[in-house]
């Protein structure tokens, strides 16, 4: 089986499925129709080995790809034999290891034959390890966070330090994130357990409604004790902040006719039950009351004003209730700080 007759590993673009044989033989440049040369002006690329009949070829990583003006010299194999085409230079400028053994700078000069280097990695894996390599944005893949994370195993294998690959806006750290709104303590263990404190930092803000009794022994011990002693203090800190604003009642009027200081307690009383079951009496939920939002705090408090017959009573309720949301909506997640110390200070 020659190259020509590839099926073409699909991308986003191509979700639908491969694409026909012909495509392939145009991507691999071998001659159309008319007799010319294809589109990508390429030879068919020699290999030394016979080609499996399922081999598929990733259209990122194709024969065609230029990185630095030069053409892939070499040819990496998933698993399940999909053909990546790379360049040896752009594996060894950030791999330690030279590729875990796999590849050598005196291995740069042409040969007759592109050298083929078959991983146990399957192809989505190997796919996004080699986006981060070449620091290509990949979150349109849709990669699993399973998949990720055995991405990020097979990085450090091949000597590439995935710290350098984690700061804010590069292809890997928004890749992680991207997982956060859907699955946030998995993203967050993750962070956790690679030590990617910018990571685990702006996951942490997708675990505001997190109730924390369903963490498992296992995942407990998958984060560690400092990331997670940080997850139990961001929500004691916003449940002190929480505390704080709505224990505060509203302010009174002056006594009227129609409202003595004796009618305006039964505000005061409302109020402080109202509060006491948001912080006081919470207990675990399907929600969290340290995220609870703005909109659902004001519908947590607004009923108070049912039992109040005083129209200057209410007016002072729904004043004390618009600075509650306002004052919560403004108390952020804490941001990056030192690391938390695990003895007892």
């Amino acid at each position: 089986m020659d190259g020509s007759s590839f099926w073409i590993y699909p991308s986003p673009e191509n979700s639908g499925g491969p694409t026909s044989p012909s495509l392939a033989s145009i991507a691999y440049g071998t001659p159309d129709a008319s007799g010319s040369q294809g589109e990508v002006g390429l030879t068919p690329l020699p290999l030394e080995e016979e080609v499996p009949d399922d081999a598929t070829v990733s259209l990122a990583f194709s024969p065609s790809l230029r990185i630095d003006g030069l053409l892939p010299d070499s040819i990496i194999v998933s698993s399940n034999h999909v053909y990546f085409y790379i360049h040896r230079h752009r594996i060894l400028d950030v791999s330690s290891n030279a590729f875990f053994g796999n590849f050598g700078y005196e291995d740069l000069f042409p040969t007759p034959s592109l050298p083929t280097v078959h991983l146990p990695e399957d192809g989505d894996v190997v796919n996004v390890l080699l986006h981060i390599i070449y620091g290509l944005p990949c979150t349109h893949f849709h990669p699993s966070l399973e998949t990720v994370e055995q991405s990020l195993t097979a990085l450090i294998k091949y000597g590439v330090l995935i710290e350098a690959h984690t700061t804010p806006h590069q292809p890997l750290y928004q890749l992680i994130l991207s997982h956060a709104p859907h699955r946030p303590i998995d993203t967050y263990a993750l962070a956790a357990h690679y030590d990617l404190e910018d990571l685990a930092i702006a996951a942490s803000g997708h675990l505001l409604s997190y109730d924390t009794s369903r963490l498992t022994d296992a995942l407990a011990a998958r984060i560690g004790p400092i990331y997670l002693k940080r997850l139990f203090l961001l929500h004691h800190t916003r449940l002190a902040a929480l505390r704080n604003i709505v224990l505060k009642p509203p302010t009174t009027h002056p006594a009227t006719p129609g409202c003595a200081d004796g009618e305006q307690g039964e505000l005061l009383r409302a109020w402080a039950l109202a509060a006491a079951r948001l912080v006081w009496d919470a207990t675990p939920t399907t929600w969290c009351v340290v995220g609870i939002s703005a909109s659902a705090l004001r519908v947590q408090l607004e009923p108070i004003g049912e039992e109040i017959a005083c129209e200057a009573c209410r007016l002072m309720l729904l004043q004390r209730i618009q600075d509650v949301v306002i004052s919560w909506s403004s108390v952020k997640p804490p941001g990056p700080g030192p690391p938390c110390r695990t003895d007892n200070t």
